[in-house]
């Protein structure tokens, strides 16, 4: 499968936000984050860096 985990970098830290993420679409300054199971979260953030290959992704505010 080819689902992503995401995190929220900050500077002193890294935190998960979420797994099995199957969806990411922007809504301004915002993101909606959707897993398979159709969860969805809601985050004001911006994506620094996709890991494809590691199925990651690192968002920052």
């Amino acid at each position: 499968m080819c689902e992503l985990t995401v995190y929220l970098q900050n500077e002193e830290k890294e935190e998960k936000l979420m797994e099995d993420v199957a969806t990411i679409i922007p809504d301004g300054e915002r993101l909606v984050l959707t897993d398979l199971l159709g969860q969805q979260k809601i985050v004001e953030a911006r994506i620094k860096e996709l890991r494809l290959l590691e199925h990651k992704v690192y968002l920052t505010r």
